[in-house]
């Protein structure tokens, strides 16, 4: 059988089967089989008659299913892989004059007009842009990041 984890949500997954945690209580559970060391508990689980403790060691980062019969008897330990954790994708800030200078004229041409960005980098040089300008680049932020997935921060 295979076994994975999801440490977002806390779920077991055996197969295609789904097991939401019931407790995600922290007790040592017993010695890693790879390294002797010991095993902590991150969340307990129940499947048909068994309870399944998902474990990981505190020295090699191993994780484990120790399943238990009802009666917590132990019956056996299987490895576990980890399911992928999904990682936000962001757009790069431009919040600097540096940053701003970098970006090819064309690209703020393309959305903005030629008050706009002077004023944008006026802003960027700490200097008081002519605020109307200022106002109506913000609002157009969305579309630039959008189209260039730049996003801007002045």
């Amino acid at each position: 059988m295979e076994y994975k984890y999801d440490l977002n949500e806390k779920a077991l997954y055996i197969e295609e089967n789904r097991i939401p945690a019931y407790s995600m209580e922290k007790n040592e559970i017993g010695n890693c089989t790879g390294c002797d060391s010991i095993l902590m508990s991150l969340s307990y689980h129940t499947a048909e008659e068994n309870i399944l403790v998902v474990t990981k060691c505190a020295s090699c980062g191993a994780f484990y299913a120790n399943i238990y019969d009802s009666d917590w008897n132990w019956v056996d330990e299987a490895q576990i892989s980890l399911l992928p954790i999904p990682i936000p994708i962001s757009n790069p800030v431009v919040d600097s004059w540096e940053d701003l200078k970098a970006i090819p004229i064309k690209k703020l041409e393309a959305v903005f007009s030629k008050g706009e960005i002077e004023a944008l980098f006026a802003r960027a040089r700490d200097n008081t842009p002519i605020r109307q300008y200022l106002y109506r680049a913000r609002k157009k932020y969305g579309l630039f990041e959008e189209i260039f997935n730049l996003k801007l921060e002045f």
